[in-house]
C-alpha cells in the first residue's frame, strides 16, 4: 500500500497497530508524530519561501502559518531583490526616521524591521515550514519523499497505548534509523 495522503497515512497506521480501538486516536497519534518531527527534522522539505507585504509606517509584518524558523529575508525592488542581514531583535533600536528597512529581526510572532517602513515594499522569506497534515491539507513534501518518517513516528506516538515494550522499541529504532537517513 503506497502513503501518499493523510487518509492512506491513517490507514496504514491503523493496519500496522492491529487494534481496532486504537483507529479513533490516530489523526491524534499522527499530530504528536508531527509535533516530534517539527522539532527533531530541518530537512530541506521544510523550506519554503514566502512573499510577504510590509505597510508604510510599520515596522513589523505577522509570520506566516506554519512558521518554524526563519533562514533568510530579501526586499523585493524593482530591479531584483536583496537579501537583508539579519540581526538579533534586541539589537533592533526605536528609530523612527522612515526609510527603506536595512536589516530584520523575528520579534515574536513578528518579521521586524531596524526602522519604519518609508513605503510598501515586498519582501521573501525563506523559512521552514511545519509539517502538517489534515483533511483539507492531505499531503506534504515530507509525506511525499519520507513516509516511512510519517508512519513510525505515527506508531511510536501509539506505543505507550500498546504496552508491549519491544514493539515500542521496534518502532523507535525504525524511526531513528529512518530520520538517520533522511538527514543524511
Amino acid at each position: 500500500m503506497a502513503i501518499t495522503t493523510y487518509a492512506e497515512l491513517q490507514a496504514a497506521a491503523a493496519n500496522w497497530l492491529v487494534r481496532a480501538d486504537l483507529t479513533a486516536r490516530i489523526p491524534e497519534f499522527i499530530a504528536l508524530a508531527e509535533a516530534r518531527l517539527n522539532r527533531l527534522l530541518r530537512p530541506r522539505l521544510a523550506e519554503t519561501d514566502v512573499a510577504l507585504s510590509g505597510t508604510a509606517g510599520q515596522r513589523t509584518i505577522p509570520l506566516p502559518a506554519g512558521f518554524t524558523e526563519p533562514l533568510r529575508v530579501w526586499i523585493v525592488r524593482a530591479d531584483g531583490r536583496e537579501e537583508l542581514p539579519f540581526l538579533d531583535a534586541s539589537l533592533i533600536g526605536a528609530a523612527v526616521t522612515r526609510c527603506a528597512p536595512r536589516f530584520w529581526a523575528i520579534d515574536g510572532a513578528n518579521l521586524a524591521f531596524d526602522r519604519p517602513l518609508d513605503q510598501a515594499y515586498g519582501f521573501t522569506l525563506r523559512m521552514l515550514k511545519a509539517f502538517t497534515l489534515s483533511d483539507a491539507q492531505p499531503a506534504n513534501a515530507l509525506l511525499s519523499d519520507s513516509p516511512d518518517v510519517y508512519l513510525f513516528a505515527t506508531l511510536c506516538e501509539a506505543a505507550p497505548f500498546l504496552r508491549d515494550d519491544q514493539l515500542a522499541g521496534a518502532y523507535e529504532a525504525r524511526l531513528g534509523r529512518a530520520i538517520g537517513e533522511l538527514n543524511a
